[in-house]
């Protein structure tokens, strides 16, 4: 992994992690119940498990899963920030060479040539709302080349309706949940980011600018479009695995799936 950022003598990565996924919880309800879902998903659809993609890994949350779940596997993981992914090579490296991180931008095509060999499932947890639309139609296309004839690719992700009053209806009732996290139970967005840039001594919103340089629908598109865009990228099947309200899980497996 090239990375320019070191962790400090002393930095206590398991705290920070930790952090993390509590700060995560606080904004994504049910967050466990999804990725236990993305894991049965590729267990039930795949007779075996030998490789496995994660796009916009982050500090390795749903990677971790993957890693335990399937012990014979190889997770490889992809982001651009660095910030996120030296904190998920410390996370992960008691698997040693199993897990591998590559840092790429998914907005750009060259992620796809980093491997010679295709993957049984390609996955993605909270992460590519930030694309655009047309990024995101072109990233379909990228991971349609890099799974393997009927593998599975999975996004967990917000997803939007086509009826206002409905969508509406979410975003109240995900301020609600939203109200309801106890004050100091978990850091908001900017807090942990503010206090993570200080503990690494480094410039987070400078590496932000660049790193997640946002033009996403932050609500995400309809499922309809998603299903729209999967197929026109190759998958045969797709579907939505599970959802709750503007969440949802889905996907499809790729041609010659039996």
């Amino acid at each position: 992994m090239e990375s320019s950022i070191v962790l400090p003598t002393g930095f206590d990565w398991q705290h920070w992690f930790s952090r993390w996924e509590r700060m995560q919880e606080r904004y994504l309800v049910a967050r466990e119940e999804r990725f236990d879902t993305m894991l049965r998903l590729i267990r039930a659809s795949q007779p075996q498990v030998a490789r496995i993609l994660d796009l916009g890994c982050g500090p390795g949350s749903l990677m971790l899963r993957l890693l335990e779940q399937f012990p014979h596997a190889e997770v490889v993981g992809v982001d651009f920030d660095p910030t996120l992914l030296v904190l998920a090579q410390a996370q992960l490296a008691e698997f040693g060479d199993r897990a591998t991180f590559i840092r790429a931008d998914l907005r750009e095509p060259s992620w796809v040539d980093q491997w010679s060999a295709p993957f049984d499932a390609v996955v993605s947890a909270t992460a590519l709302h930030w694309l655009t639309g047309q990024q995101l139609s072109l990233l379909y296309r990228r991971a349609a080349q890099v799974v393997r004839p009927g593998g599975i690719f999975l996004n967990a992700d917000h997803v939007g309706s086509e009826f206002q009053p409905l969508q509406d209806e979410w975003e109240r009732h995900a301020d609600e949940l939203l109200a309801q996290v106890a004050q100091g139970a978990a850091d908001d967005w900017s807090g942990f980011w503010n206090a993570y840039g200080h503990a690494l001594n480094v410039d987070i919103a400078k590496i932000h600018q660049v790193a997640w340089d946002a033009q996403g629908v932050e609500e995400g598109m309809p499922l309809a479009w998603h299903f729209h865009q999967l197929k026109a990228s190759g998958f045969r099947y797709v579907d939505c695995f599970w959802r709750r309200d503007g969440d949802a899980i889905y996907g499809g497996m790729s041609e010659n799936f039996k």
